[in-house]
């Protein structure tokens, strides 16, 4: 399945644009977490270790935790933790 994942916070600075094309073996919001951490591997040398492991993923309306399906439309955003007040 094709995913369009827009990235926000310290995810937008480690790609071009805003978003990512994945392709994903599987259904799961769990397969887009396995193929997004695959692409950091490969691109993306600076990110800090385990931060894909707290990230959300999220459709327009809601947040979807690892066993939930991809939307089918393919439109997704992740989202790093933030700190802050």
């Amino acid at each position: 399945m094709k995913i369009e994942l827009e990235l926000f916070g310290t995810l937008r600075g480690l790609a071009p644009g805003d978003r990512l094309h994945l392709e994903v073996a599987g259904g799961r919001v769990g397969d887009l977490r396995a193929a997004l951490a695959a692409h950091a591997a490969a691109h993306w040398p600076g990110l800090a270790p385990g931060l894909l492991d707290k990230c959300a993923f999220a459709t327009h309306s809601e947040i979807l935790r690892d066993a939930a399906a991809l939307p089918e439309d393919g439109r997704m955003a992740v989202l790093p933790p933030v700190s802050g007040g």
